[in-house]
């Protein structure tokens, strides 16, 4: 009910982060969009080589984040080796080392095709296409012998994931259809085999089999996540299928309860394991470790949860990289259960949403991208139990930010339930209560985890404009275990709603935060928990729902995903009321009184953007002070130069002018 909210039992503080604590210049959306972002990290075989791909942090109008491979002996400084327009991604290095394959979208902006680089070359981007395929290049691998790729390739009209911007796939030509026509069963992800001498492609997976992602057992077969049905919404309910590339057959292996990701075989292809848990996004599952022996079909589950990544050091012991708490973490695990942890700590080893690791044929070279609150992203290499860095792609506009003070906040629940975050306050603070904003992640089986400047660097932007921060991780939040992940099931905007609201009271009562003066935003599932919150509390002073869900009835007709909501509200859309009415912000919006500025991707496919308007009509209705930007060319995020100057500027301005009012 609006007004009715939970003060916390008892609250602790403890930092975490002073010592990265340092004076520099005001972080402005300028300074953090020259922040280069590695990812894809990949070790050749012997473990001497490495390459990654390096991102930008914003595109430019029509455009996605411009993307370079970088190459480089592990025990040397790596170099920019492309230099081609668009987007570079994937670095696979051939089995002899002597090759890198990876894929570009340099001919048709967001369609990527796939390109090989000479690894011992010294010219300026020497990479030559290699055949031409109808789809986007989504995952390469080498077969043993070096003569052929298999590349997964999605067909124009297929869709990107949400952690992806949730856009749609287009043809080679830019043209979209006229009029738009739509049909089951239209655009597929395939199997392809391609020659490395002729460039010549052939589809290899089984006619009917959508594969979302694979990985080869030998020159013929491969394991692979697949689903009968190729739309985004059938993945909730994909399946481990054994792949037969040259009879073009598939056979069941494992039909899971919850979302699966990270599969791969064993070097002897008797096995192959994969990580299973419950999962809003796909790319971003985490969950308990499970292993499938092909020839028999047992099952067993080993004994480590929150995994994300997964790779075979032997036959009989795996890598694994995953969450913990608000931190990362990496080690082996062998298939009798016995465990060794190679490195856990506050810091986030892989990417925003994906713990992961690379490594070589042995498993011995250990090689991540690393960042935590006080480090920017780098790509750095695993020795004597700890990281040393191999790039240096963000030490001089790092070393410009005055980075906040970090803290980890924890506090607890009206239930009993213990709880986390992460908090930042302006650096050099020690005054009394700051005006608060809450920051709700996405998912909701996302996290916050320690990172430099997460998703846009808000938090960074909103401590150096004098705000506290508060990023919650409540329950449905990954890196707590299977129990704390499942407990949103079927209750989402319920408890875990609580658990947040919980969480203001507690930086209240520590006189952190001035309770007058508390907003909140967020996007995805944390637009939809700031809409709720605005329609079911008048507990906050502003908010900022962004790629909002407001009413689960008309998501679930309009969105790609029409399962997830099934999923996570536990009931059927075509019941009369029910969960599907009464977790809808906008069936609650009379009333409502909270100032809401409401930001939203003209593209999303994922939460599309009838939803914000039709949050923004209901509030306007109700009378509150509404206002809505929707941004042409963005799906399920900002990635646009001028766009995310824009938003924060709005956001700044709605809660300047909200929270730092005179009462």
């Amino acid at each position: 009910m609006p007004g009715v909210y939970v003060r916390a039992r008892r609250y602790r503080v403890r930092d975490v982060a002073s010592a990265a604590q340092r004076v520099g210049r005001a972080v402005t959306p300028d300074l953090l969009m020259r922040l280069l972002r590695p990812s894809e990290a990949a070790l050749s075989r012997d473990g001497r080589q490495i390459a990654f791909a390096v991102t930008e942090s914003f595109s430019e109008p029509n455009e996605r984040p411009r993307s370079r491979i970088w190459l480089g002996a592990v025990d040397g400084e790596p170099r920019q080796v492309t230099h081609g327009p668009g987007v570079d991604m994937l670095p696979r290095f051939s089995p002899d080392g002597r090759l890198l394959a990876f894929a570009s979208d340099r001919e048709q902006p967001g369609l990527m095709s796939l390109y090989l680089l000479a690894t011992g070359g010294e010219g300026e981007d020497e990479a030559q296409p290699l055949g031409r395929l109808e789809g986007s290049v989504e995952d390469i691998q080498w077969a043993a012998g070096g003569g052929s790729l298999v590349v997964l390739a999605a067909d124009p009209g297929s869709d990107r994931a949400g952690a992806q911007q949730a856009t749609r796939i287009v043809a080679k030509d830019g043209a979209d259809d006229d009029p738009d026509i739509r049909r089951p069963f239209r655009a597929w992800r395939r199997l392809l085999r391609v020659d490395t001498a002729s460039g010549e492609a052939a589809e290899v997976g089984t006619e009917g089999v959508n594969v979302w992602e694979f990985d080869l057992r030998d020159e013929g077969s491969a394991v692979a996540v697949v689903s009968d049905d190729p739309s985004e919404s059938s993945w909730y309910d994909a399946y481990v299928a054994l792949l037969d590339l040259d009879a073009r057959t598939a056979r069941n292996l494992y039909r899971p309860r919850w979302q699966l990701q990270a599969l791969c075989s064993s070097p002897d292809g008797r096995r192959v394991a994969f990580v299973e848990g419950l999962c809003s996004d796909r790319t971003i599952v985490t969950g308990p470790v499970k292993v499938v022996e092909l020839q028999s079909g047992e099952v067993r589950e080993l004994p480590v949860d929150d995994v994300g990544w997964l790779g075979w050091s032997d036959d009989e012991t795996l890598l694994y990289a995953g969450w913990q708490g608000l931190g990362s973490r990496c080690g082996r695990i062998a298939l009798d259960g016995s465990h060794t942890e190679l490195w856990s700590g506050e810091a986030t080893i892989g990417t925003r949403y994906v713990p992961r690791i690379t490594v070589d044929a042995g498993g011995e070279t250990v090689a991540a991208v690393r960042e935590s609150a006080g480090e920017a992203p780098e790509v750095v290499l695993f020795e004597n139990g700890s990281w040393r860095s191999i790039s240096r792609l963000n030490d001089e506009v790092a070393g410009e930010l005055e980075l906040p003070r970090w803290e980890r906040f924890a506090w607890t629940a009206h239930d009993g339930l213990e709880l986390e975050g992460l908090l930042a306050r302006p650096a050099g603070h020690e005054g009394g209560p700051l005006p608060l904003v809450v920051w709700v992640h996405g998912g909701p089986t996302a996290s916050w985890t320690w990172q430099f400047a997460p998703q846009y660097g808000h938090s960074l932007l909103l401590a150096s404009a004098g705000y506290a921060v508060l990023a919650p991780n409540p329950r449905g939040s990954a890196g707590r275990g299977a129990a704390f992940r499942e407990a949103v099931l079927g209750d989402m905007g319920g408890e875990d709603f609580e658990d947040i609201l919980a969480g203001v009271d507690a930086s209240v009562a520590a006189g952190i935060a001035d309770e007058d003066r508390v907003g909140i935003f967020g996007g995805s599932y944390g637009g939809f928990m700031s809409a709720l919150a605005v329609t079911r509390s008048d507990r906050f002073a502003a908010a900022v729902p962004m790629a909002v869900v407001s009413n689960w009835l008309s998501f679930h007709f309009t969105t790609n995903i029409g399962r997830f909501d099934e999923l996570f509200l536990d009931d059927d859309p075509y019941r009369a009321g029910g969960a599907y009415f009464e977790r809808s912000p906008v069936a609650h919006a009379p009333g409502s009184r909270t100032p809401t500025l409401i930001v939203h991707g003209e593209l999303d496919l994922c939460t599309p953007v009838g939803q914000a308007r039709e949050l923004y009509q209901a509030l306007v209705d109700a009378g509150v002070e509404t206002e809505l930007a929707v941004y042409p060319r963005e799906g399920h995020g900002y990635v646009e130069r001028a766009h995310q100057i824009d938003v924060w500027q709005r956001m700044r301005a709605w809660f300047d002018r909200h929270l730092l009012r005179e009462l």
